[in-house]
């Protein structure tokens, strides 16, 4: 017999059999077997030829197991395997929100990069890398057990990993207050926030890969302390990923979730509940820490060496520790009846209560009478007050003398009647210390106290204080006597700011911007704590405060026309929803798409002749600077980078250089510049402060 090649249509129906025969096999096996852990088949979507991984799904009624190996798939989320609640109870799928999941890097001392597509965690040029998600549990309900919990990761990008570098990377749970402000957390704050949890097991490089997903199962502990953070009032989760901290560079990014280099593929914690119970279990009580006040000096040597022993801690030791948010200071008399209300319930008691006065006359009393029935109305019926309740003693503190020599005096007088007489008796609980508020009728103008030329007048200047504080009381506070306050120039060089003023808004901004501006680069900055405008002198190589806003905010609609006039540059979404640089000639009242691609387009900003735009496009699959004629025609490419941005293109007034911000080298925002053709590029300005949005005046 002549042997002949099987047709390809005898392999296709074979396959089709072999598939047939598989899920019939399961289904005798499920019936013959019910009580065996089912298996599922998965189909994983890849650019590489269709393979299929067999991965073994627990049953959802049986608690997740103590630890699990991080999933080796490279499945989307769609494919995840949601486990199926138990009777009453619930599945919650806890994605990251925008703007709550980014990453830190050890070079920079301030800021963060929140809302970035990456979460890169690891070691890469010296420099240490970390990520943070918060995870929102308000929808998780208080005292419903967890039965299962997954938390998984995405990988998304792997160009500045090498996987023979070696290392580990883990994953730490942190209870939400403790970085209640997490856009303002620096990398130390996060690297060193105490984890009371820690997933297992560590992940080496070979569980690392872009599209794979890392999956970790929480334990019973895991999940005990997960559910009594929800009882104690705690509305989030803080996931931190910490990588490798040194040795080759090895950084790895997941993905965030947000951004335009994400897949969707963002963090995701899966939690399935039990139902929750009928009565939710009262909230924790939060212990507070009582701190006494240091006692006052007893002379003006004890001040002088405290203010030395403080000066020599923190020159050495550094500064104190900030004191914790649950600290409260003893009162030693209240100076209202609320404080000693709550001061005789902690002491068990009888309450302090005022007394209300008798009627002078009718109309008095039918007023009382309105607004009693009024507020039972309104309110309800008033508590009635306890038959044990006290009448509180209010007390006029002592007169503060008007010199020294009185002060003097008065001490003199006291120390001879306790020797007498003895240790006078302490005030009761019920003693409410009345407050004397001094009237001044006429407005005071005082004069601040000039600077101590050095160390040893600031030394005894604060004895000073000390001694007629404790001799004759604490001064009386400045009256606050309201100002107009004096208008500051637009333009204030920052080596001549001393002390910081505050900006005043301009009603009118003027219609064009002051000729000391032109030729010159505006920016925004963080340098302030808050965002300011700034404008580097190129004449002088000055830094100058920008005290209004007005002159950017025309800088930046110049930006967008011509200088004829006859264009306009603006952004818009194509007939597919993605943003695109559109030109609009005036002349002719028509408009033209410019750019096109799926990545967005955007900043577009006129070079001085009016012939080209410059304009950033992620078409490449990050922020990249490109020029193109006003027609559409001539497109080049300036930038060229693998993660970093660049942003914000601005034209030179001769049209031979443009100026922009990147995060290259330092992850920070800054100034930079370059020719108009791409070439020479490098850093205008390295600050440790954010610098971004330059505008060259024109």
């Amino acid at each position: 017999m002549t042997n002949r090649p099987f047709p390809a249509r005898t392999f296709l129906l074979a396959a089709i059999a072999v598939v047939v025969l598989a899920v019939a096999g399961v289904y005798v096996r499920d019936s013959l077997f019910p009580n065996a852990t089912p298996t599922a088949v998965v189909v994983i979507a890849s650019t590489e030829p269709t393979r299929e991984t067999t991965a073994a799904v627990a049953p959802t009624a049986t608690p997740a197991p103590a630890a699990a190996t991080p999933a080796a798939d490279r499945a989307t989320p769609t494919r995840f395997f949601t486990p199926t609640p138990e009777a009453g109870g619930q599945v919650l799928t806890i994605p990251a929100q925008p703007g709550e999941a980014g990453w830190w890097v050890s070079s920079e001392e301030r800021g963060n990069h929140l809302g970035d597509s990456f979460l890169y965690a690891g070691f890469f040029d010296s420099q240490v890398f970390i990520a943070a998600i918060r995870f929102d549990l308000t929808r998780m309900p208080r005292g419903a057990p967890i039965r299962q919990a997954t938390l998984r990761l995405v990988g998304l990008n792997e160009q500045r990993f090498d996987a023979t570098a070696g290392g580990a990377w883990s994953v730490q749970l942190l209870s939400g207050d403790t970085i209640r402000d997490l856009p303002r957390a620096d990398f130390q704050t996060i690297f060193n926030a105490s984890a009371p949890v820690s997933l297992f097991p560590t992940l080496d490089a070979a569980d690392l890969k872009t599209a794979q997903v890392n999956s970790w199962e929480l334990d019973s502990g895991a999940q005990t302390w997960l559910s009594q953070q929800v009882i104690n009032g705690t509305t989030s989760v803080i996931v931190r990923i910490l990588g490798p901290a040194g040795g080759a560079n090895s950084l790895f990014a997941w993905d965030s979730g947000s951004g335009p280099a994400s897949t969707g593929n963002g963090p995701q914690m899966v939690l399935s509940l039990a139902s929750a119970p009928a009565t939710p279990p009262p909230a924790a009580t939060r212990n507070f820490i009582v701190v006494t006040l240091p006692p006052t000096p007893a002379n003006i040597f004890t001040v002088a060496a405290n203010a030395l022993t403080a000066t020599y801690v923190a020159t050495t030791v550094g500064t104190n520790t900030p004191t914790p948010y649950n600290l409260v200071t003893p009162t030693p008399t209240p100076r209202n009846q609320a404080t000693a209300q709550a001061q005789a319930a902690l002491q068990g008691l009888p309450p302090v209560v005022i007394s209300t006065s008798v009627a002078a006359n009718g109309a008095t009393a039918t007023y009382q009478a309105a607004y009693a029935t009024a507020v039972t109305i309104i309110t309800g019926t008033l508590t009635p007050i306890p038959t044990n309740a006290i009448t509180p003693i209010i007390v006029r503190p002592t007169v503060v003398p008007e010199n020294v020599l009185t002060a003097a005096a008065q001490i003199v007088a006291a120390t001879a009647n306790a020797r007498a007489n003895g240790t006078p008796t302490p005030f009761p609980y019920s003693v409410v210390l009345a407050t004397i508020t001094p009237f001044t009728p006429q407005p005071l103008i005082a004069t601040s106290t000039g600077t101590p030329i050095n160390g040893a007048t600031a030394v005894y200047r604060a004895a000073q204080a000390t001694a007629v504080a404790v001799t004759t009381g604490t001064y009386t506070p400045l009256p606050y006597i309201p100002i107009t306050p004096t208008p500051l120039p637009l333009l204030v060089y920052l080596d001549r700011v001393t002390p910081t003023p505050q900006a005043t808004a301009t009603p009118t901004a003027p219609a064009t911007l002051p000729r000391a501006m032109i030729g010159n680069i505006l920016f925004r900055s963080d340098r302030q704590e808050v965002t300011e405008y700034y404008m580097i002198d190129l004449s002088v190589n000055r830094l100058v405060w920008v005290t209004q806003g007005w002159p950017f905010n025309a800088a930046q609609r110049n930006e967008m026309r011509s200088v004829s006039g006859r264009y306009r540059a603006f952004v818009q979404n194509d007939t597919v929803g993605v943003p695109q640089v559109h030109v609009q000639d005036n002349e002719f009242n028509t408009t033209r798409q410019i750019t096109n691609g799926s990545g967005w387009s955007f900043d577009p900003a006129f070079s001085p002749r009016g012939d080209r735009l410059a304009f950033v496009s992620q078409n490449p699959g990050n922020d990249e600077i490109f020029v193109i004629n006003v027609d559409g025609t001539d497109l080049k490419r300036l930038t060229i980078n693998s993660w970093e941005w660049d942003k914000h293109p601005s034209w030179s007034p001769d049209g031979n250089q443009i100026v922009f911000w990147s995060n290259r080298d330092t992850g920070r925002r800054q100034l930079w510049i370059m020719n108009a053709d791409g070439s020479n590029q490098r850093v205008m300005i390295s600050s440790p402060y954010q610098d971004w949005d330059p505008i060259w005046l024109k």
